[in-house]
């Protein structure tokens, strides 16, 4: 399911509760470039003898995550029906806008760059680069919040840090504009029964200038501090009045509140980001998710209020399961697109993401554990192609979200690729399994390590077989010779009858031993170790430090 800027506030909410009832989320991103590095240059590797180490490859992966901008982020929240014998999938797929939201203007500066080669492979797969900015979900960092608020904070204070002009003797036309201003204003000001309760400051010449104004400003300023200024007639003379504390504390609530409504339309995609991490959503704003002109709005709002305490309460005690494949540098891009520069140190990094993301699975370190360099090759489309015909575990498309019901066609569309790294994952997972003679555990739904508290009833048929519409699907997939669940049928499905013949093998539940030796490790092929270890820690007081706020923030 595409979800672009003009329905993203809408359907926020229903995304968040799929992703606390995720039993995993799978991501994928696709980027305007990966490498900073140009072939046959004074910085190519190619004809070294040994392999570059973690921090070199870091090194030259940072570089790229700071230079070329993600422009697109799928998801796939996959849930765990024991009941029924599937998962469910939901694939999701947004455009990364870098411009500002429409209707929002926080003076964000952004230099996009593009590397041709990237791009180039992009259109050659059918990349719509026009939909980034024209239906793009926007965005904004950690780090670029963290400066948007500063400056405006800057601005509320300006006039207090302003310094005062010095006018010199010799200005005369400075000394009698500033003159003619003082008496005016403190005639008003003496005035026992004024005919105004302000009092205007213009020129006979014409409209004030941008130095005439800060001269008004600077004289009630410091000689009639209990006085306040404003421009009127977009800045063609001032208007005086007596300061209002109440009302003055009012305005600058109400100019607070709308600023922080466009910090929150902007973030954007970072909601989906601070969900997947366990971070604030408290800004979210629950009207975003009804329709405010309906006659129940009321009930609608007392609704969604309700629904979005439970989804966030789930959300900040979960544990979340992420999975991707060859993770080193989507992990890197996602940092750097939600949270700010990357850190120096490969081993910064690694903390960092494990912070975000303590349960991380990289499916291309599952599909290589214990191989050799003489394998063949590990991409996803080719890693998933021999388990196209394997439906125990059995995974399944949400009926909703059916645009990838193909076998293949759209890869390098990053809710694609998400889907297909959740299909991946759930059958090669399995496979493992069978190799390490591994039974599954059975978890009731409401074990937090297993997906989290359900939020509502699943749109599936009550009788413990797939819904027909799943039967279809899957016998629209192979025949009966190649399918063993082409014999499913609406009929199959009424007599709640199941093949003896059929597994119920479910993968085992996360904190299962049989998950260490694959959780938080990334391949990275062409470093020394072939492996980057999240959760690898080292005493480093520097490191702890520079840290410290990122725990806050959490």
């Amino acid at each position: 399911m595409e979800v672009d800027q003009a329905h993203f506030r809408r359907q926020l909410l229903p995304i968040l509760k799929h992703i606390a009832n995720a039993k995993f989320v799978s991501f994928d991103l696709e980027m305007s470039g990966i490498s900073t590095r140009p072939k046959c240059s004074a910085g190519d590797r190619s004809h070294d003898v040994g392999k570059p180490t973690l921090q070199q490859q870091y090194d030259e992966m940072r570089s790229a995550a700071e230079t070329f901008q993600v422009l697109q982020f799928g998801i796939t929240c996959v849930e765990e029906d024991r009941e029924k014998d599937f998962y469910l999938a939901r694939p999701y797929n947004f455009n990364l806008n870098p411009l500002s939201a429409e209707g929002v203007d926080l003076r964000l500066d952004r230099t996009f760059t593009f590397s041709t080669s990237a791009c180039d492979f992009l259109n050659k797969n059918g990349f719509d680069f026009g939909k980034v900015f024209r239906e793009g979900v926007p965005y904004l960092s950690r780090d670029e919040e963290e400066e948007r608020r500063a400056e405006y904070s800057q601005r509320a204070n300006k006039n207090a840090s302003i310094p005062d002009i010095v006018v010199g003797p010799e200005d005369l036309s400075t000394l009698e504009f500033s003159r003619l201003a003082r008496k005016t204003i403190k005639d008003w000001f003496n005035d026992p029964t004024p005919d105004m309760s302000f009092v205007n400051i213009g020129s006979d010449a014409g409209a004030l200038n941008a130095f005439q104004r800060r001269l008004v400003h600077q004289l009630v300023r410091n000689e009639f501090p209990t006085l306040r200024t404003f421009p009127r007639n977009d800045g063609y003379f001032m208007q005086v009045e007596h300061l209002d504390v109440k009302k003055e504390e009012e305005f600058q609530k109400r100019k607070d509140a709308r600023f922080n409504t466009l910090i929150a339309k902007q973030k954007g995609l970072r909601w989906i980001f601070e969900a997947l991490s366990g971070g604030d959503l408290s800004d979210i704003d629950p009207e975003w998710f009804y329709n405010q002109a309906a006659e129940d709005s009321d009930e609608q709002l007392l609704e969604v209020q309700r629904e979005f305490a439970q989804v966030t309460q789930t959300l900040r005690r979960k544990k979340h399961v992420i999975v991707g494949h060859n993770l080193f540098a989507d992990l890197a891009f996602l940092f750097r697109t939600f949270i700010g520069h990357l850190p120096v140190n490969v081993k910064h990094f690694q903390e960092d993401i494990h912070v975000l993301f303590p349960y991380v699975i990289d499916t291309k370190y599952v599909a290589t554990y214990g191989n050799d360099a003489m394998n063949p090759r590990s991409n996803l489309k080719e890693l998933l192609a021999p388990f196209r015909k394997t439906h125990v575990p059995l995974i399944l498309l949400h009926q909703s979200h059916n645009a990838y019901g193909a076998e293949f066609g759209k890869e390098h569309e990053a809710g694609f690729d998400s889907w297909m790294t959740a299909e991946l994952f759930v059958k090669l997972a399995a496979s493992k399994c069978l190799e390490a003679n591994v039974e599954s555990e059975s978890v009731s739904s409401s074990d937090s390590s297993g997906g989290g508290a359900r939020l509502y009833e699943s749109d599936f048929s009550v009788d413990g077989a797939p819904s027909g519409w799943h039967v279809r699907q899957l016998n629209a997939k192979a025949n009966a010779n190649t399918n063993p669940y082409a014999a499913l049928s609406l009929d199959f499905a009424k007599d709640n009858d199941r093949d003896s013949t059929v597994s119920r093998q479910w993968l085992p539940d996360f904190n299962h031993n049989f998950w260490d030796i694959y959780v938080n490790k990334l391949r990275v092929n062409a470093s020394e170790t072939g492996f980057c270890d999240l959760a690898e820690r080292e005493d480093d007081e520097r490191l702890n430090g520079l840290r410290l706020p990122l725990r806050q923030v959490l």
